[in-house]
């Protein structure tokens, strides 16, 4: 199995879904440029199969930030918000935070095994 096939596999199980056809070929896509974007900020020592299970993860969590908006517009439950006397039920929203969130934990999952970028000199006086 590849490592593209891999991350798929992966990401299907973070979705708890069935994908269309369609959607698949997207997220196909989608992982191998998570996966090329984290390749590229891995320190130069490293390649992902020395952090392949991180790697992994975190390929497959920004690759379904990428796709959460698209799998979100898609639902079937097209109602956000249902009253009635004093019960009032909303469905969750916010796309955008959730896949902020993925995004974020895959960050802090990759963050042992990419460069700095972050770090900086600053001269000081005195």
């Amino acid at each position: 199995m590849s490592m593209t096939d891999e991350i798929l596999t992966v990401a299907k199980c973070f979705s708890d879904r069935e994908w269309t056809e369609a959607e698949e070929t997207v997220m196909t896509t989608l992982c191998e440029a998570a996966r090329a974007r984290w390749e590229a900020s891995l320190r130069e020592e490293l390649t992902p199969e020395d952090c392949r299970g991180p790697f992994v993860a975190a390929c497959a969590w920004s690759a379904l930030g990428a796709m959460q908006g698209g799998l979100e517009a898609g639902s079937s439950f097209p109602v956000a918000a249902f009253a009635a006397g004093d019960l009032r039920l909303q469905r969750r929203g916010g796309s955008d935070a959730a896949a902020k969130s993925l995004e974020a934990q895959a960050q802090a999952l990759m963050e042992p095994f990419v460069r700095d970028r972050a770090f900086a000199f600053l001269e000081v006086t005195g």
